[in-house]
């Protein structure tokens, strides 16, 4: 398990339930960086029978009438939301009420969160409001506390940590999946086993996230009380894992930034921007993985951040900062840029095999989070990817 207080980076697979902190950094780097692929604790509380059943924040994740499915009652721990996309919300962006509560919470700080006796809906009414972003990072901070009883091992406490964090968003992801192994620890296999279903819900529906959660599932020793049951096989089958990585390439990373478009490393600055007419960047290539879509052809994917400086610090009201996913050919050792693709305001935090041999890939955007996919036809990549408008 992991926490999940800044934007994710995917690194090779830890064992167990390790916390997430800082925005990482580019190949290359010697900061140290985390991964979405080794899952984050995410902070669940097991709040009382009035917060186990009040909705999510308005334009927070609702359950998706396109995919019903019922919650699900954990004795001791609450109602847990079933998994549902994130829907549409309001795309201004917003904070928090109480950056303070927030950063309290994030450390595991709410007596009433570990027993269990929390107001959810209240929490939510007092620090998100109707912001989406802010319920966002609200699910957040709830995720680091869950981690922080998770440390203590005080697994059911964790839980109702991790079953608060659904209960505001029920698509976090890495709370669904922290979840699951706390259930397991606390002795609750039946329940953790439901919770990995619903992630595999979750990968089917093309998370990126998800699927990379699923393949961790597969080592890790959280889950080794149910590794050998059927629902615990049928779940991580939806992991859908296609592509090899992710890793650190320097060399990779160097030469493939080079060869990234031209608006990748500067573009003209609207007419109210306060530094000059043009806006530069410098961008870098923060993870690799290769993708052999047939037997004849080896593909390079990278995310990409515009300027590895700015990860992990706050964005101003107004900025153009952007991330990005790209596609290169590697023949002889030398690469080709296939396809380069800014994805709004940050870069991928999920990129996993998809059906059919494609590469899905998740991004957040204050909309919501958004996805998309590649595929290899004819010779070429084809990309199609969701915008504010789908959700």
């Amino acid at each position: 398990m992991r926490s999940a207080l800044a934007p994710l980076l995917l690194v090779p697979l830890a064992l167990g339930c390790s916390k997430l902190s800082g925005g990482g950094a580019p190949a290359g780097s010697s900061t140290t960086s985390a991964a979405s692929a080794t899952p984050s604790a995410t902070a669940k509380t097991s709040a009382a029978a009035s917060a186990s059943t009040a909705p999510a924040a308005s334009g927070s994740a609702a359950p998706s009438s396109a995919t019903p499915s019922a919650e699900r009652g954990i004795d001791s721990v609450g109602n847990v939301p079933a998994w549902s996309a994130d829907k549409a919300g309001a795309t201004a962006k917003c904070k928090a009420k109480d950056a303070a509560k927030i950063k309290a919470l994030a450390k595991g700080q709410d007596d009433g969160l570990s027993a269990g006796t929390a107001d959810v809906a209240k929490l939510v009414a007092d620090l998100a409001g109707d912001c989406r972003s802010a319920a966002n990072d609200l699910a957040t901070a709830l995720n680091d506390g869950g981690y922080a009883q998770y440390q203590k091992k005080k697994y059911l406490e964790a839980d109702r940590w991790w079953r608060a964090a659904l209960t505001v968003r029920p698509a976090h992801v890495l709370a669904r999946y922290n979840l699951a192994c706390g259930l397991v620890l606390a002795g609750k296999n039946k329940d953790g086993l439901w919770a990995l279903s619903e992630l595999a819900r979750a990968a089917q529906d093309g998370d990126a996230r998800a699927s990379n959660m699923l393949e961790k599932a597969k080592s890790d020793d959280d889950l080794k009380a149910v590794r050998d049951d059927a629902a615990f096989k049928e779940a991580v089958k939806a992991s859908q894992g296609g592509l090899v990585g992710p890793r650190k390439e320097p060399e990779t990373a160097t030469a493939a930034a080079k060869l990234l478009p031209k608006d990748f490393r500067e573009i003209q600055a609207p007419a109210n921007w306060p530094g000059g007419s043009t806006i530069t960047y410098k961008p870098a290539i923060l993870n690799v993985w290769t993708w052999r879509p047939d037997d004849k052809t080896e593909l390079v994917v990278t995310t990409i951040v515009d300027d590895p400086a700015k990860l992990g610090q706050p964005k101003g009201d107004m900025n153009m900062d952007y991330g990005g996913i790209a596609v290169f050919r590697r023949e002889g050792g030398k690469l080709s840029l296939l396809l380069a693709k800014k994805t709004g305001e940050t870069f991928p935090t999920g990129v996993a095999g998809a059906a059919n041999g494609g590469v899905a890939y998740t991004f957040d955007e204050p909309c919501g989070t958004l996805r998309g996919v590649l595929k290899w036809e004819s010779g070429h990549v084809v990309v199609k990817e969701k915008s504010c408008r789908d959700l």
